[in-house]
């Protein structure tokens, strides 16, 4: 065993209980592996840093400015507008209102926050027809977090890029297409959710709600905009344009990356964001996380790290049936993920699974695609998510409340995407 791989593996486990116990911020972490690797020339100064001229970067950066554009026009107030008018008299339209909204508002605002947005609507409106508030909190977040990434919009926009990258930096050749991340959960998700609305609402509890300390002034994402008409008309242009051409970009001939950052550099040309809102509009630690994670990822080639780690999985990925490797994979992350952060699960496992399916001659496409499908259904515990956390707390929940409600909904998940995620990408 050289020593390049092992510093990368003393590396990669250290940022892998940074992300895992919160005790290092992840952006943190990451940075001070990849230094460290870069010091003892396990990484060159260009692998250490050039993803972060990469183009999953560069889409990510340009697509949270849009984004901060058009949440700067009224499009939150009118969402909130048409839930009021969307009340009815059945429980059941409630509740596909309240699960959907957050499954919207997750394109472009976190899971918590859309959350935080949609549910002081629902319980004024389930106190308006007389039922129990509790009904739809626990629904408003399975919403929320099967929103959660599920479409390629915004941020979520150059998701596939960053998988490319990892399997490019990792030596492979395979790449996800613009819809593929979608496609692969959205059977699981809208049965998910039909499911619910039909019949999982009636295994919780009818009661009044617990801490609601969680709504106290958290409604400003819902007042009116401040924009002149033209430029509000010109923040929706440019962010529902701009994702029509990455839509259809390769049949144009244009490059994403220049989609996004010419659609950027509009807003702050019109002057529908000023230098100082485009610039705190960037998630910096999830920049600097992404753009070090890829670094550690080309470590882990470079050193031979991941086939190390990969060799630890060769009993599951060495089985020969790439079916049975993902229902495995997906079983094992769907459980695990209700007990720990999903993001730092999907970050700390999707590279290991790579070089796993590398090393055995599987294509890692499906396998990736099960694992971020299975990371985002975590809503069973109050470890699982932020939104499953805040549920929690706002209903008052027992854990035995939250795992009858949740169990079949995480059954029925993964029952569907073994089935789906296989078929969809012809294994």
């Amino acid at each position: 065993m050289n020593v390049g791989l092992v510093l990368t593996l003393i590396a990669f486990v250290f940022v892998a209980l940074s992300l895992l116990t919160g005790k290092v911020p992840a952006s943190i972490a990451c940075g001070v592996s990849v230094i460290f690797l870069w010091a003892a020339g396990v990484l060159d100064m260009e692998e250490a840093f050039s993803n972060f001229v990469s183009s999953n970067i560069i889409v990510m950066i340009s697509m949270m400015i849009v984004i901060a554009a058009l949440l700067k026009t009224s499009i939150l107030s009118r969402i909130a507008h048409l839930i009021l008018r969307s009340e009815g008299n059945s429980i059941r339209i409630l509740l596909l209102v309240g699960m959907l909204i957050p499954f919207i508002l997750c394109q472009f605002i976190g899971g918590v926050t859309s959350m935080i947005t949609v549910l002081p609507l629902l319980i004024a409106l389930a106190k308006e027809i007389g039922i129990s508030p509790t009904v739809l909190v626990l629904p408003a977040s399975v919403g929320a977090q099967a929103g959660l990434q599920g479409l390629p919009i915004g941020g979520a926009a150059a998701r596939y890029l960053q998988k490319n990258q990892i399997i490019a930096n990792m030596g492979g050749t395979e790449n996800f297409g613009f819809w593929d991340l979608c496609i692969s959960r959205l059977p699981a998700t809208i049965l998910t959710i039909l499911f619910v609305v039909v019949i999982g609402y009636k295994l919780l509890p009818k009661r009044e709600l617990g801490d609601t300390d969680a709504l106290e002034n958290k409604n400003d994402v819902l007042k009116k905009s401040d924009l002149p008409r033209w430029k509000e008309i010109a923040a929706y242009a440019i962010f529902f344009g701009s994702l029509v051409l990455m839509i259809f970009s390769s049949q144009l001939g244009l490059n994403n990356t220049m989609i996004a950052a010419g659609a950027a550099m509009l807003c702050g040309l019109l002057r529908i964001l000023d230098e100082r809102e485009m610039y705190r509009s960037v998630n910096w630690q999830l920049v600097f996380m992404m753009g070090f994670m890829l670094a550690i990822s080309t470590a882990m080639n470079n050193s031979g790290a991941g086939d190390v780690l990969a060799d630890l999985l060769s009993g599951v990925f060495g089985i020969g049936n790439p079916v049975i490797v993902l229902a495995i994979v997906f079983i094992f992350c769907i459980i695990l993920t209700q007990f720990m952060d999903n993001t730092a699960l999907v970050n700390i496992f999707t590279p290991i699974a790579v070089a796993a399916c590398m090393q055995n001659h599987i294509s890692c496409l499906p396998i990736m695609a099960a694992i971020d499908a299975s990371c985002l259904a975590s809503y069973s515990t109050p470890l699982a998510s932020p939104s499953a956390l805040m549920a929690y707390r706002l209903g008052g929940y027992s854990m035995k409340e939250m795992m009858k409600f949740s169990l079949p909904l995480i059954l029925l998940s993964t029952v569907v995407s073994v089935i789906w995620i296989p078929f969809y990408f012809s294994l």
